[in-house]
């Protein structure tokens, strides 16, 4: 089964190579897809997708969708579990004081999981950004050099 996931993997990254595009568009659009992918959307992942892709023409579509059948609920299952852990470890110095014990802890997860979070889908969509475009880059360069 892993090596089925890891040859559509290949197989998507070679039609996206296969773009007629810039690397920076091709990587700008993972990236934004990565950050909608990782933010908590509730349900709405692909509809913000859709609104961002009608938004901006320049990204690229394909490599958004890419980033988004990526960050599927299995790979981002950890993810939320690192969020709420890195959100409690930054916010570890806050006092609380809440007037009603339920609300309060509510409030207290809620807010070191979406702090962790923001800061865990900013840092993996920028260096998504980086290597990516890097990678097509290098690509793109061995495509040109062997088709000449």
């Amino acid at each position: 089964m892993t090596k089925r996931i890891i040859k559509k993997l290949k197989e998507h990254f070679k039609e996206v190579l296969g773009i007629k595009t810039f690397p920076h568009s091709i990587a700008l659009g993972f990236a934004i897809g990565t950050f909608i992918a990782i933010i908590p959307t509730f349900g709405f992942t692909y509809l913000i997708a859709t609104i961002v892709m009608l938004v901006y023409a320049k990204e690229s579509k394909l490599a958004l969708f890419g980033a988004l059948l990526l960050w599927n609920p299995f790979v981002l299952f950890p993810l939320y579990t690192l969020s709420y852990r890195f959100g409690d470890f930054i916010l570890s110095g806050f006092p609380e004081v809440y007037p009603l014990q339920a609300i309060g802890q509510f409030r207290y997860t809620t807010l070191r999981f979406l702090v962790g979070n923001f800061i865990i889908a900013v840092f993996f969509s920028v260096t998504s950004y980086f290597i990516l475009r890097k990678l097509v880059s290098y690509s793109k360069k061995q495509t040109f050099k062997s088709s000449s």
